[in-house]
């Protein structure tokens, strides 16, 4: 069964120990949000859609950045542009609903 995708492109990550911003590119669907570091293969790393505890409001932690919270790890994101952000804000948003009417199903 095919997943529906529900954002993929660029989108900054803050490093856990550094951290600085990176591009990555990233590909989130309703089970997961893989990331990759310069485009495609093998994926640099994942968030299990499932386990996402939260995902943070733009501006609350950083300013022009926003969260999404795992156990015992806090990701932290900006966009390329505010459109970007509020957009990608969103794509987890919705993955996480889509996922929660899964389990549910």
């Amino acid at each position: 069964m095919s997943r529906q995708v529900f954002k993929e492109g660029t989108l900054l990550k803050r490093g856990r120990v550094n951290k600085q911003y990176k591009e990555r590119h990233f590909v989130i669907d309703s089970k997961w949000a893989h990331y990759f570091q310069g485009g495609k293969g093998a994926p640099q790393g994942s968030i299990s859609i499932e386990t996402i505890t939260g995902v943070g409001d733009i501006n609350a932690i950083e300013a022009g950045a926003f969260s999404v919270d795992v156990p015992g790890r806090q990701f932290v994101f900006k966009g390329v542009s505010d459109s970007e952000t509020k957009a990608w804000r969103a794509a987890f948003v919705t993955a996480c609903q889509e996922n929660q009417r899964e389990f549910a199903a």
